[in-house]
């Protein structure tokens, strides 16, 4: 049941970064305490697979730039969480502004 929890494992709608992350390491954790090895690279490549479309941009340029056999997760997922807080603050900049023009 664990092994299909890990395959069927995605990020649901509007979950943030960190919080798929939590629920990820609590799945991985317990395979491992099952005597399950998982590889960094496998670890790596599937959270980059369950990001949503907006974040294909930093999806390829992770793949192309690092080496995901030995990036750590902390590191992956830093990328897409400060590309998410960006996306935030832009967005709650922008609401409740009125424009007025003379």
């Amino acid at each position: 049941m664990l092994k299909r929890q890990y395959e069927m494992f995605a990020i649901e709608d509007h979950e943030s970064i960190q919080s798929m992350v939590c629920r990820w390491q609590v799945i991985l954790s317990r395979l491992k305490s099952l005597g399950s090895t998982v590889s960094q690279y496998e670890i790596n490549d599937k959270i980059l697979r369950i990001l949503p479309a907006k974040w294909r941009a930093q999806e390829t340029a992770l793949r192309t730039s690092k080496d995901l056999e030995v990036m750590p997760l902390e590191e992956l997922v830093g990328i897409p969480t400060i590309y998410e807080q960006v996306i935030q603050n832009d967005a709650g900049s922008t609401k409740g502004k009125v424009l007025a023009l003379k």
